[in-house]
């Protein structure tokens, strides 16, 4: 199909970049209005940094620190709070559609396909689903994979020494935000090593100070990953292992289809919401190629292929799709950058992408917001309805608004519901011992106590034994009963109920 003349001009008010920036802008203060209005609930991500927000450590997990010490940025100014979660979450998705649109203009000669290529990112599931559920460090993962695109292109296109500096901050940064961060830079050299003219840049010496910063960044939480190996190794490990079935061999093999399977569900919603913007013009664009394409098409099939090696030395049995898709995000970039070889203008079908990108994201952040309301009456009642809070609000009514110490519970959702109540308490789980390493001891108080059991509509009289352990090993007598609590599901009118226990350990 011939391209559009360059004379032309946008149909219609939705091709134009600026009001798509402000419909992605509005899409994410959106977000953070409809997270509000969700639940007071926590999810586990969510749950997991109200708890670890209370530490300032140089490692935490599984997880690297930096996205925790960004969570605890945002509490010291808004406090413990939904408000605190989803705001920083989707500051940094606004950040990282930006970005990415800045990266795909150093390459792309029509600057209206920057901006498709800025609409692609809210065309992969993981961004638009999966990270307004419930994910916390993979959103910054996605900002640093924006980021490292930018420097590397400028990079690649204008080399001086700051931007080699710039990109080695990024990786730095990056490597301690996820530990898989590091398979992109590594597959961004590999292609470009591929290119016998971009090959200079790899091997231009002023890579060294870029990879020495890199490597100080780095070097504080590396030296506590070898000393905690087992903490920030053991969960990602298991969780790759989870499906399998102890047979070495075909785990493996499940685990490299799992790869496949995992790369299509997230690069074919992209392709399907080009192929309705730029209907028959994205056939021909396959076969139109320049050294952009070769090096982000090989970038890409580099990280998969490094992905598919750590697997198989694993033994995962399963990869998922979250974890590819900081690399699948350079696909949209791919098929803008094929778009721009074939001559394709985007205005021909940027308003189209428009309306269906922010037609399909919007509703599934309403669908979300909705799906709590109405699914009671049907009584399915998810994560996000049990009464977390208004149990603990119900506590504290019930003894005259006392105010504990310590909040020390078997659950880190209804642990993350405490502190948000109480954020001058010290919030305690049975299994945060590494993390109150060093940590300053709480002022003498009272210990509140609370437990769901295994099945949040059934809770005893006795707290669990870890809890119990912990108390113990505090030097606390067990003479406070226990107790326990009833309280409607949210949403239900009274129709379902969840039973809590609790009790209250005076100071010693």
């Amino acid at each position: 199909m011939a391209a559009t003349s360059a004379t032309a001009k946008p149909s219609s008010f939705l091709a134009r970049p600026s009001v798509i920036l402000w419909l992605i802008l509005g899409y994410f203060a959106l977000s953070v209005i409809l997270r509000l209005v969700r639940s007071d609930a926590l999810q586990p991500d969510e749950a997991e940094q109200v708890f670890q927000s209370q530490y300032l450590l140089m490692g935490y997990s599984r997880q690297p620190p930096f996205y925790n010490w960004l969570q605890i940025g945002m509490f010291e100014l808004l406090g413990p709070s939904i408000l605190g979660l989803s705001l920083l979450k989707n500051l940094l998705l606004a950040l990282t559609c930006i970005i990415f649109g800045l990266a795909a203009r150093t390459l792309l000669k029509d600057r209206d396909m920057a901006t498709a290529a800025m609409l692609g990112v809210l065309t992969m599931p993981a961004i638009i689903v999966m990270v307004q559920r419930d994910l916390t460090h993979a959103v910054a993962l996605f900002c640093f994979v924006a980021l490292f695109l930018l420097t590397f292109f400028r990079t690649l296109t204008r080399p001086s020494l700051i931007a080699y500096l710039a990109t080695g901050v990024v990786v730095g940064l990056g490597i301690i935000t996820k530990y898989n961060f590091v398979v992109l830079p590594t597959a961004a050299i590999i292609a470009a090593l591929a290119d016998a003219d971009l090959r200079k840049r790899v091997l231009d010496w002023r890579l060294v100070p870029a990879l020495v910063i890199a490597g100080l960044i780095c070097l504080p939480h590396m030296v506590w990953v070898l000393n905690n190996v087992d903490t920030a190794t053991a969960g990602t490990i298991s969780a790759m292992r989870e499906d399998g079935n102890g047979n070495a061999l075909l785990d493996r093999v499940e685990g490299l289809l799992s790869i496949i399977t995992s790369a299509l569900q997230g690069a074919v919603p992209t392709l399907i919401f080009f192929a309705i913007a730029f209907p028959g013009q994205i056939r021909s664009a396959s076969q139109a190629e320049n050294r952009w394409t070769r090096l982000t098409g090989i970038t890409l099939l580099a990280c998969l292929a490094i992905v598919a090696l750590i697997a198989l030395g694993f033994g995962a049995s399963s990869i998922r799709q979250k974890w590819l898709a900081p690399f699948l995000m350079l696909f949209p970039l791919y098929v803008c950058l094929k778009l721009d070889a074939a001559g394709v203008e985007a205005r021909t079908g940027l308003k189209r992408l428009t309306i269906a990108v922010m037609s399909v994201a919007t509703l599934f952040i309403i669908y979300l917001a909705a799906a709590n309301i109405v699914a009671p009456y049907f009584g399915k009642y998810g994560r996000e309805t049990i009464p977390y809070r208004a149990f603990v609000e119900r506590v504290l009514a019930e003894n005259g608004n006392q105010r504990p110490t310590v909040i020390l519970t078997d659950s880190t959702a209804l642990g993350g519901a405490a502190r948000i109540l109480l954020p001058d308490a010290l919030l305690r789980l049975p299994e945060d011992a590494a993390l109150r390493k060093g940590a300053v001891a709480p002022a003498a108080g009272s210990t509140l106590v609370l437990w769901t059991g295994e099945d949040p509509d059934a809770a005893t009289q006795s707290a669990p034994s870890a809890v119990l352990n912990v108390l113990r090993e505090s030097g606390n007598a067990l003479t406070a009963p226990g107790r326990t609590m009833t309280v409607p599901y949210q949403f239900s009118g009274g129709g379902k109920t969840a039973t809590f226990g609790y009790m209250w350990v005076p100071a010693q």
